[in-house]
């Protein structure tokens, strides 16, 4: 959960939350444009009627006069105006003759001003930056800064001026970045017109009446703007200004759910989770997966109809992960819990060497696999000697402890992995031994006494030595057709038996298998 959430205040998901937005806008549907905002474009339409931009300033100068006819409004211009024009003159008189007009600055990459010339800015009311400094790294602009050194934005600025004649809701929270609630395409807006349509008067002039009017470029690869609605042909930059407004109107700027929520959720959610799936079964944890992520997406998707933008992606990373692990960790509890009882089915308890279970089977398996490969096949059979009368002088639990130490002597006195010891019953011992010829056997049945005979167990009872001491006995084949390893086994015994007849403590070979 921890990863989770550092992942998330890294922006790993930032690029799969930005499709997931977009997709959730288009998911919600457009809403409604607040009918104080009019959006005057710069369209392909007028840029064939009056030529290619940037324009003389008599185009604005016209449409300023038209607008002059419709007091009162606020005119809005997403335009720059830094550079001298020969009719400056008559657009200051124009803009003084209205009253009401915003005029658009910025800073270029270097922090340098980029402001309208000083006698457009002294006739305009007020200036707003247009500077869209938070563009994502898919193009996509989410918020815009309400204020910059000063400066408010262009959509800030033109509510500013719409209050010297109209009432409106005070403005809160101007000093935080604006996150944007995108309402339709543009070309969706009911007041949304073009530009020559306006300056040619085929607009009624009660459309602008008591109206924000805001003027700006829309024509392809000028102000290239994406919005979750429009992308594909994009839009102009001048769109963000007039949903700004109209965020403002309705008051339904998006909200962001507090950081330290998230925190909350994504370290409490987890675990929580995990809690509740724990003794599922897997079919029930992908299929509760399945719901709470799609119910995450349906509730993302209300909650955006609320004005509210929460992050998708990470709590479906969450979910899938806690699942994922949970899973996990379940199916290694049950491998685990397998291979514990098949140690338990596989080898004896008091000793932690194989049992006969397993000496049996294994016995089984080599024999085949030596048969195949024609090579030797060893098997020592081995008996505590005089262990009765050890359990008699020690104690069980002393008889015991003894076993366990026999059994470490033998497993130490064989080296391959591919060698078996086993506990064949009560005292008594096995060793088989896959490509292990005669002679190899007798020096890891020597092998076996020695580190018997290093570990020095007192047996005070014996009749042999003082120490506890082996009888073993050996034989080695290579397995065939007309052979069984139950042949082997009994050649081992009868050689065991040789051993405690000529005086224990030693080892005897069998010399053929009959």
């Amino acid at each position: 959960m921890l990863i989770v959430t550092l992942l998330f205040f890294l922006g790993v998901f930032q690029p799969l939350e930005w499709i997931i937005y977009n997709n959730l806008f288009r998911m919600r549907g457009t809403i409604n444009w607040d009918q104080r905002v009019v959006l005057i474009t710069i369209d392909d339409k007028s840029l064939n009627q009056f030529g290619q931009f940037p324009w003389s300033r008599q185009r604005y100068i016209e449409l300023l006069n038209v607008l002059d006819q419709s007091q009162p409004n606020v005119a809005v211009f997403d335009i720059m105006f830094s550079e001298p024009s020969p009719d400056d003159v008559m657009l200051v008189k124009a803009m003084e003759q209205h009253g009401r007009v915003v005029l658009a600055q910025a800073w270029d990459n270097k922090g340098k001003p980029w402001q309208p010339r000083p006698e457009l800015e002294q006739a305009a009311i007020t200036t707003g930056h247009i500077l869209m400094k938070y563009k994502d790294g898919d193009g996509m602009l989410r918020r815009v800064e309400s204020q910059i050194k000063g400066i408010p934005s262009l959509g800030i600025a033109a509510l500013e001026a719409y209050n010297t004649f109209a009432e409106t809701p005070p403005l809160k929270n101007i000093e935080n970045s604006l996150w944007i609630n995108w309402i339709s395409k543009v070309e969706d807006m009911p007041d949304h017109y073009s530009f020559v349509d306006v300056v040619q008067q085929k607009i009624p002039r009660e459309k602008f009446k008591d109206k924000i009017v805001v003027v700006g470029v829309t024509a392809p690869g000028i102000d290239v703007l994406t919005t979750p609605f429009d992308y594909e042909p994009p839009t102009g930059g001048v769109c963000v200004h007039a949903t700004i407004i109209s965020n403002f109107f309705q008051d339904n700027f998006l909200d962001l759910f507090p950081p330290g929520g998230w925190v909350m959720l994504l370290l409490l959610g987890g675990p929580g989770l995990g809690w509740t799936i724990t003794h599922w079964r897997t079919r029930e944890k992908l299929g509760f997966l399945g719901i709470i992520s799609i119910a995450w997406v349906v509730f993302s998707l209300l909650m955006l109809k609320l004005n509210y933008w929460l992050p998708v992606a990470a709590p479906i990373v969450l979910f899938a992960t806690t699942t994922g692990i949970v899973a996990l960790r379940e199916h290694r509890k049950i491998k685990l819990d397998n291979q514990a009882l098949q140690y338990l089915v596989n080898y004896d308890g008091l000793t932690q060497v194989a049992n006969r279970r397993r000496f049996d089977e294994y016995l089984q398996q080599e024999w085949r696999r030596m048969e195949r490969e024609k090579s030797y096949l060893s098997l020592i059979l081995c008996d505590v000697d005089f262990f009765k009368r050890y359990n008699d002088t020690y104690g069980h639990q002393a008889g015991d402890v003894c076993l366990k130490k026999v059994a470490q002597a033998m497993t130490q006195g064989v080296t391959r992995p591919t060698d078996l010891v086993a506990r064949y019953g009560g005292e008594e011992f096995a060793v088989i031994l896959a490509d292990t010829d005669v002679e190899e056997a007798q020096k890891i049945a020597e092998a076996i006494r020695s580190q018997l005979k290093a570990l020095a167990i007192a047996h005070g009872s014996s009749e042999v030595s003082q120490q506890v001491t082996l009888s073993l006995g050996l034989a080695s084949t290579i397995p065939s057709a007309d052979l069984t390893p139950a042949l082997l086994l009994k050649a081992a015994d009868e050689a065991l038996y040789e051993a405690k007849k000529t005086g224990r403590d030693r080892y005897c070979v069998s010399i053929k298998l009959d």
